[in-house]
């Protein structure tokens, strides 16, 4: 403002006034403002101080508050005039106040381990748990329920953050795989709290295993609170899509970790709400592990697999019968999934021959291993090497095959195996994909047929001035060749129950027929199968494997030679 002129008026004692005019400075007006501590609170404050006109003052703010000083503020600007009242000059000027970051929470699940990661506020931050502890992380929780404070160095505090512990698991991909989500007590008392409430989740998926880089797989999900504020997620195939089925080296010796099986991948979640809708502060972050397979609808609901089966009898993944009868050269593999905090795996063997005795030895040794992985372990009687421990005077009747770990603790059933020495004209494997993921072997010894499927597409050619007459009238476009294998299964001494387990393979999506010394892949005709019929106590398996199509012929290549075998001959 520019500089005003007061006058002043005043009686000489003579019966005159005098009028006497004073020079005054510019209306000044400093503001100092104070911000906001903790995000959304309101101890913002703006102190006035005028100066440069003597005064006295008014104040009008935006908001029509009359007053000099303003406390007990929100973020925001605010605006004001300030006027000298005897001389009506004013001043206006705007003030912002600031707030400090909001105090985020990143709460990070891995097993039973639990970290707090925090961001935003004032560094750095303390924290204080229900049951004592004072740190941000927490390694192996009992299963239940914890609640931390978290403050940062302004004093300021986060919501109180609630943990659930319920255990690491692995989730089959076949089967519903759901996040329940529940807004609280609180919400259902007073839903105006969250005002339109939805929740969201992501779905993070490592696609390397072991690399810890983990990628978003769909997009950001989200689903609106129901009337109790609660919600259920579903994120199955979403995940499937990233898995695969795990092929053994035909004959292979060795442990292998099956990768393709299972994936690491983690559940992101937190609440949105209110206009417009804001993100909540706090978000949970829950690491599991997805395995390629599935339990039947009734089974995956009643939990027995998980709760009850799995602890009593650490089985491998498969549901072959446990005296199993197999051939000397029949190849064989188990899958074992690491269901405890064990960091290595033991393959033993033990072996019974004719004459009563026994021997066993540890095959392998494996170590690195973390929970909910899966290894491919070979069980066949040549994989193990027991042709190696066959004498000329007693021979081996049938072997065990089981894992510890270095303790010498048992971590899985012991499988038994049945040798079956007698001869007949045709064994041919097959390699099939079970519903827990592994890979289960079948020897069919029945009879065999193979028949082909052609398929193709011919024109008729048209009418030229000087046709070729080798053409001919059709002209081929396209031919294709489909073998079709029709296998018997043969009569076995424990039918029934074997024929009851064959259901596998008619499900299966993965089957590969052994041709030689490589894997051919085959699909199992859909068709009515009989697997058991009332007084038939040596019933077999019928079935027609498709074989790949086929638009050239090329006979098996040898290293040396052509080799003319086809899937019927030994």
């Amino acid at each position: 403002e520019d500089a005003a002129t007061r006058y002043d008026y005043y009686h000489d004692g003579n019966g005159h006034a005098n009028v006497v005019p004073v020079a005054i400075g510019q209306l000044k007006v400093d503001a100092a403002v104070t911000d906001v501590l903790c995000f959304g609170g309101s101890t913002g404050a703006i102190q006035l101080t005028p100066s440069g006109l003597p005064g006295p003052y008014s104040y009008l703010w935006s908001d029509g508050e009359t007053g000099k000083d303003r406390y007990g503020l929100k973020i925001g600007s605010y605006k004001v005039k300030v006027t000298d009242v005897p001389t009506g000059k004013s001043v206006e000027l705007t003030r912002t106040i600031l707030q400090n970051s909001r105090l985020e929470v990143l709460v990070r699940k891995i097993e039973n381990n639990v970290t707090l990661e925090v961001s935003g506020g004032v560094a750095p931050y303390t924290f204080l748990w229900d049951d004592g502890p004072t740190t941000a992380t927490r390694p192996n929780l009992d299963e239940g329920t914890y609640y931390c404070v978290v403050t940062d160095a302004a004093g300021c505090q986060a919501q109180t953050i609630e943990v659930e512990i319920i255990g690491f698991r692995f989730y089959w991909s076949g089967n519903p795989i759901t996040l329940s989500l529940d807004a609280g007590d609180d919400y259902r008392a007073d839903p105006t709290t969250k005002p339109d409430l939805t929740f969201l989740c992501e779905v993070w998926l490592e696609p390397v295993y072991g690399s810890n880089e983990f990628i978003q797989i769909g997009t950001v999900l989200e689903q609106p609170a129901d009337a109790d504020g609660r919600t259920v997620f579903q994120v199955e195939e979403l995940l499937d899509d990233y898995l695969g089925w795990h092929v053994p080296a035909v004959g292979d010796v060795y442990v292998r970790l099956a990768t393709p099986l299972f994936r690491r991948f983690y559940l992101k979640y937190a609440e949105l709400y209110g206009d417009p809708p804001v993100r909540a502060a706090t978000q949970v972050l829950t690491q599991h592990m997805v395995l390629r397979g599935g339990l039947s609808s009734y089974e995956h609901v009643a939990q027995t697999y998980q709760d009850v089966y799995r602890p009593a009898v650490q089985p491998f993944l498969t549901w072959q019968p446990n005296q199993k009868p197999v051939a000397l050269d029949q190849p064989e593999y188990l899958y074992f999934l690491v269901d405890s905090a064990a960091t290595s795996l033991q393959l033993w063997v033990r072996w019974f021959y004719d004459d009563g005795t026994n021997a066993e030895r540890n095959v392998a040794t494996h170590t690195g291993l973390s929970r909910y992985e899966v290894h491919c372990l070979p069980a066949g009687y040549l994989q193990l090497g027991l042709n190696n421990a066959e004498q000329a005077d007693r021979h081996i009747e049938r072997y065990q095959v089981w894992v510890t770990d270095s303790d010498g603790v048992l971590r899985s059933e012991v499988r038994h195996y049945l040798l079956d020495r007698r001869p007949v004209l045709q064994r041919r494997y097959l390699v099939f994909a079970n519903s827990l993921g592994g890979m289960d072997t079948v020897a069919m010894v029945g009879e065999g047929q193979l028949d082909v499927e052609v398929t193709g597409e011919e024109v008729q050619r048209s009418p030229v001035p000087f046709p070729d007459p080798l053409d001919g009238d059709q002209l081929v476009l396209d031919r294709t060749l489909r073998p079709v294998l029709k296998l018997g299964s043969g009569v076995r001494d424990n039918a029934r129950e074997w024929m009851a387990v064959q259901q596998e393979l008619l499900l299966s999506k993965r089957v590969l027929l052994l041709y030689g010394t490589r894997w051919v892949p085959v699909t199992v005709k859909a068709q009515t199968s009989t697997l058991k019929k009332d007084n038939d106590f040596l019933p077999a398996l019928d079935i027609t494997l498709q074989l790949p199509r086929e638009r050239f012929y090329t006979p098996r290549l040898g290293a040396a030679a052509v080799t003319r075998q086809d899937v019927l001959l030994p």
